[in-house]
Order: structure tokens, then C-alpha cells, then sequence
């Protein structure tokens, strides 16, 4: 399949793939006084696929434009050294969704491995330790989405956890879930068209203060919002991506219930605008262990992580917990640097890059 570059992919790729570190402005950081300092905010969402041309054919149908890729088939020795992946051959897509909260694109990274042992997780459930979805809204009704994938035969809709997720729904549907063919879980939200002479909507917040009345689920327009991990403590995972990755969540409250979702701010990469990372806690995986998911499988999925000194970023995880995945720890990594950890709690893959000076 190929995919010429667009003006819009071209004018985008500055900000995308800028090579010069955004300073940190103050007004980035002032939610929380103790977030560190090197963290510049989540510039990404990877996610391992079995066929790549078949999942840029669903996102395209999902607004996703390609900006580069897909590439051709290659030993990538960084890419290698970064997944510990030695020897595996891998292509690549790179690909950019409108932001809901800033006028910068968010991107996510489609990779599809061979010449090395792969699992297929593309049936776990949506609850299932280590399950990951991404989360976006769209103008309107969800409805509209749901005929259009349905209509081009890409319509999956998932069983959701103590949510109702039926095809058909009367009037204004709210929310919907969906799945990519490799088992990526996508929410979607509708933002309800003010009609003429309604009032003005409720204020939200999009920080630590949120709760699940005013969260700022929307933004400001349509487009990429959160990206989600389910954990096994609650507790120790916030601890974790707020001591480390500087998430602006609200102080831990165990209410007992059979679902804690706890909803952390973080910067957009190269913007002052916060999306949000969700961690998942589901009673039914109490005493469970995750599966063994490698970084390599279909549907292993991870967030990236820009940052201005990795060093320091990278000795913090650890000190934390973290796991180290790419060999030698810190690695040259395509003009840049990076190394890629899991989280102490359930062993959610985590990028963490810092891009040439």
C-alpha cells in the first residue's frame, strides 16, 4: 500500500518530529508544583499490530491520516535493541489523529514484527490485566461512526465491563465502544451541537480538582483524549506514573467499588494542554497476574514519553520500580535517545525519548 505525503502530513511533521527539546515554560507544570521537571508530556501511543496495512485501513476509516510509512520490511538494530528484540525484522507506520485539546496532532505508532516469537492478545477482554484502549470523541452522535464502520464492514463492538455497548441505541448516543481488528479498544464520547438558544455549557476542569461530574471529558473539539492501562493496585500504578511521569491525579480514594478509574492530567507533548492517562482497576482481576505479553506481540500496546533528560527520567523509574525492557537501558535511538521500562505494577510498556539537541 502506499501513501503519498500530504501538505497536511508535511506541515504537521514539525511538530511531530521536531528535533529541537520545547523548553519547559512554567505555566506547563503549574497543576502540580512537585512534577518533575524532565517530562515534557505524552507524545504518543504505540501499538503492535498483526497486518499493517489492514490497521491503516481501519484507522484512515476512523480519521487517522498516515504521515509516514508504511515502511518496508527491516532488521531496525535500535528498534531491536529498544524492544529486545534481537534479530527481528519489523515495518512501521506512523500516523496522526486530531488532539481534543490542542491544535498539535497526537500520533500513534503501528508496528508489525516477524523473524521473532510473537503472541496474539487481540482477545483480551476489555477489563483483562494489561488491556489498554484509547479513547476519542467526535461531533455528534456516536451513531454516525458506528453506520460508517458498519457499512464499510470494519464494525466490531466489544463486551464492555458493566457498561451497556449495544448496536442499535435510540436517540443521541452518548458513547460507544469499538475494536480495531488487533483488539485495541477505542472509546469514543459524542460532543453534543449546542442547538440555537441552548445554555451555555457546565464548566470543567482538566486537572487533579476533575471529578467524574466535571472531568473534562471533551476538550475543546473533537479528537484524541486519553489513553488507558488496566492495573492491578490502584494504588501503587498512580503512585508510579504521578511520582515519576508527573500525572496530576487526585489523591487515591478506595471507595470499594468493583471499578476505579482514576484519571491523570499530563501535557501533550510540545503543548501546554493536558490529555489524560487512565488507570483501570477491576475487582474481577483481584489475585490475577498479567498475562505475559512481550513488547514484539499483537496487541502489546505503550505509551511515549518526551523528555529533556533522560537520564534523570530514566533513574527516577527505576528507583521506582520500574522494569527495564530495552538492552543496556538507555540506547541511541533514531537521532535521538530512549529506553523502554514497564511499571512496577502490572508491567504497562513505557517509551521514554529524548530527541537530538
Amino acid at each position: 500500500m502506499e501513501h503519498a505525503k500530504t501538505s497536511f502530513s508535511i506541515a504537521l511533521r514539525g511538530f511531530i518530529f521536531a528535533l529541537v527539546v520545547t523548553l519547559v515554560t512554567p505555566s506547563l507544570f503549574a497543576q502540580a508544583s512537585d512534577r518533575p521537571g524532565d517530562v515534557l508530556g505524552m507524545a504518543l501511543v504505540g501499538h503492535q499490530v498483526a497486518d499493517l496495512e489492514r490497521s491503516i485501513k481501519f484507522f484512515e476509516a476512523i480519521d487517522f491520516k498516515v504521515l509516514e510509512g508504511p515502511g518496508k520490511w527491516t532488521v531496525d538494530k535500535e528498534l531491536n535493541k529498544l524492544g529486545n528484540t534481537p534479530g527481528a525484522e519489523s515495518r512501521t507506520a506512523t500516523m496522526l489523529v486530531q488532539s481534543s485539546v490542542s491544535d498539535v496532532p497526537f500520533t500513534l505508532v503501528l508496528r508489525q514484527y516477524r523473524g521473532v516469537p510473537r503472541q496474539d492478545w487481540s482477545g483480551l477482554s476489555s477489563w483483562n490485566l494489561l488491556s489498554s484502549h484509547i479513547d476519542l470523541t467526535v461531533d455528534g452522535s456516536v451513531s454516525t461512526l458506528l453506520d460508517k464502520l458498519e457499512g464499510l464492514n470494519m464494525l466490531k463492538m466489544p463486551e464492555v465491563q458493566g457498561l451497556p455497548n449495544p448496536r442499535q441505541q435510540q436517540g443521541f448516543r452518548r458513547f460507544a465502544f469499538i475494536q480495531d481488528p488487533d483488539g485495541l479498544t477505542i472509546e469514543y464520547f459524542g460532543k453534543p451541537v449546542p442547538k440555537p438558544g441552548d445554555p451555555p455549557a457546565a464548566p470543567t476542569v482538566s486537572n487533579s480538582s476533575a471529578t467524574a461530574q466535571n472531568i473534562d471529558r471533551f476538550g475543546k473539539q473533537a479528537g484524541f483524549n486519553h489513553y488507558a492501562v488496566n492495573v492491578i493496585d490502584p494504588e501503587k500504578a498512580r503512585d508510579f506514573y504521578a511520582k515519576v511521569l508527573g500525572g496530576d491525579y487526585p489523591p487515591f480514594q478506595n471507595t470499594g467499588a468493583n471499578q476505579i478509574m482514576q484519571n491523570g492530567w499530563f501535557p501533550q507533548a510540545t503543548t501546554n494542554n493536558n490529555l489524560r492517562i487512565e488507570l483501570g482497576y477491576f475487582v474481577v482481576n483481584k489475585g490475577k497476574n498479567a498475562p505475559p505479553i512481550k513488547f514484539q506481540d499483537i496487541n502489546a500496546n505503550y505509551a511515549g514519553f518526551r523528555v529533556s533528560d533522560i537520564k534523570s527520567a530514566y533513574a527516577r523509574a527505576k528507583e521506582h520500580g520500574a522494569i527495564t525492557v530495552s538492552e543496556g537501558g538507555i540506547i541511541d535511538f533514531h537521532k535521538g535517545r530512549a529506553a523502554l521500562i514497564r511499571d512496577p505494577d502490572v508491567g504497562g510498556y513505557i517509551m521514554l525519548w529524548q530527541p537530538a539537541k
